[in-house]
C-alpha cells in the first residue's frame, strides 16, 4: 500500500510531455552515472552519492535529491528503464529553471515529504480514518471510501469527486486489472487539477446497460458506449461525438461526427499507415537497411538510423537531432520495447500532427 503512495508522491511533480530540445545526447559515463548534453550547452546528471541518495544536478544550479530511505521505497526503481524515465522528466522540468533545490524524504513517522528552497512543501500519508491524505502549505485533500465502496475525493476548497464502485470495477478490468490500489493513483492528480477550483463536483458512474457516464457541476455530461461489434462511441451534451471501430482488415476507423474520418492500419509489409478523408497520409516505414522513416503525404520528414559506431541517430526536417550512445539506446529499448516505439515517442515529441 505504501509503495503505491510513494509513487504518487513523485507523479504530482512530474510532467509527462517533452519539449523540443534540438540536438541532444544521452550517455552513461565511466562511473555508471546518467549524463545528458544538448546543443545549447545544457548539461545534467543523475547519480548516487556516498550516502546512497539519488541526486539530479545540472549546470543551471538545480539539484533534486531523493534521500536513501525514500529512494529505497520507490516502486519500480529496480526496473531497467526507471532511472532513464526519471532522468528525462527531470531534464524537461528543470532545463528552463535556475537554482531550484528540492528534497524528497521519509520522516520519522514513515510519511513521505517534499520540500524546496522556495518555501513549498508537501506531505502524503494515511490518516487515522485510513484515508489517503495530501497536504501542501494551506491546501488539504483526502481520498477514501464511503459505505457503498465508492471512492470519494474531497478537499478544503469545497470540491468533491465521486467514482462509483461499478466504474472502478470496470476501470480495474482494463489497463489496471489486478491493481487493488488503483484509487491511490487518483489523489495527487485530482489535488493538482480539481484543487484549483472551488465548490466543484464530478461523478463517474456506470448505468444499467454498462455504459460509462460522467457529469459535473458546470453542466458537462458525457457517455461512452460499447456496441455489439466491440466499437466505442463517445457523446457529450456539447455536440461532440466520436466513434472508434475496426473493419474486416483489422484497421481502426475513427469518425468524429463532424465529417472527419481517419483510418489507421498496417500494409502488407507491416508498415504503419494513417489516412484521413481529406487526402492526407502519414506513414512509418522500415527501409532495406532497417532504418525507420516517417513520411507525411509521401514526403520524408524524419529518420531513425544506426551509424557505424553502433549509435542511433534521429533527425527530421525541422532541424531536430538526437543521438543515443549504445548504452543509452539499450536502455531506451528496455524502456519502450523496440525501435519503432522509440521512434513513435520522438515523433510525438517533435511533430504536433503525429500526436
Amino acid at each position: 500500500m505504501r509503495k503505491f503512495t510513494l509513487l504518487l508522491f513523485f507523479v504530482v511533480l512530474w510532467s509527462f510531455s517533452y519539449a523540443q530540445m534540438g540536438g541532444e545526447q544521452y550517455f552513461v559515463d565511466i562511473h555508471g552515472d546518467l549524463r545528458y548534453e544538448s546543443r545549447d550547452r545544457f548539461q545534467a546528471s543523475l547519480s548516487t552519492n556516498i550516502f546512497g541518495d539519488k541526486v539530479y544536478k545540472d549546470n543551471r544550479g538545480n539539484e533534486v535529491k531523493y534521500l536513501k530511505a525514500m529512494w529505497e521505497k520507490v516502486p519500480g526503481k529496480d526496473r531497467p528503464y526507471f532511472e532513464d524515465f526519471l532522468f528525462s522528466e527531470l531534464i524537461h522540468k528543470y532545463r528552463d529553471r535556475r537554482n531550484v533545490h528540492e528534497v524528497y524524504e521519509i520522516d520519522i513517522f514513515g510519511d513521505a515529504r517534499y520540500r524546496n528552497n522556495q518555501g513549498q512543501s508537501m506531505t502524503l500519508r494515511r490518516n487515522i480514518m485510513g484515508e489517503l491524505e495530501y497536504s501542501s502549505n494551506e491546501f488539504r485533500a483526502t481520498l477514501g471510501k464511503d459505505i457503498f465502496d465508492n471512492i470519494i475525493y474531497k478537499d478544503n476548497r469545497g470540491n468533491k469527486v465521486t467514482y462509483s464502485k461499478e466504474f472502478l470495477d470496470k476501470f480495474r478490468r482494463g489497463r489496471h486489472r489486478g491493481d487493488r490500489n488503483v484509487e491511490e493513483f487518483l489523489l495527487l492528480g485530482l489535488a493538482k487539477d480539481v484543487g484549483k477550483k472551488k465548490n466543484y463536483t464530478e461523478e463517474y458512474t456506470v448505468d444499467i446497460f454498462g455504459n460509462v457516464e460522467y457529469k459535473n457541476s458546470e453542466g458537462r455530461r458525457v457517455s461512452i458506449k460499447k456496441d455489439i461489434f466491440d466499437g466505442f462511441e463517445y457523446k457529450d451534451n456539447q455536440g461532440v461525438s466520436l466513434s472508434i471501430r475496426k473493419d474486416i482488415f483489422d484497421h481502426v476507423q475513427v469518425n468524429d461526427g463532424r465529417g472527419n474520418k481517419v483510418d489507421v492500419g498496417r500494409d502488407i509489409f507491416g508498415d504503419l499507415q494513417v489516412k484521413d478523408n481529406k487526402g492526407n497520409k502519414w506513414s512509418v516505414e522500415r527501409d532495406i537497411f532497417g532504418d525507420l522513416k516517417f513520411r507525411h503525404n509521401y514526403k520524408e520528414c524524419a529518420t531513425l538510423k544506426k551509424n557505424i559506431f553502433d549509435e542511433r541517430e534521429y533527425s527530421d526536417n525541422k532541424g531536430n537531432k538526437v543521438k543515443y550512445s549504445k548504452e543509452a539506446w539499450d536502455k531506451m529499448i528496455k524502456r519502450y520495447g523496440d525501435d519503432e516505439k522509440v521512434f513513435s515517442m520522438l515523433l510525438k515529441k517533435f511533430f504536433v500532427e503525429y500526436r
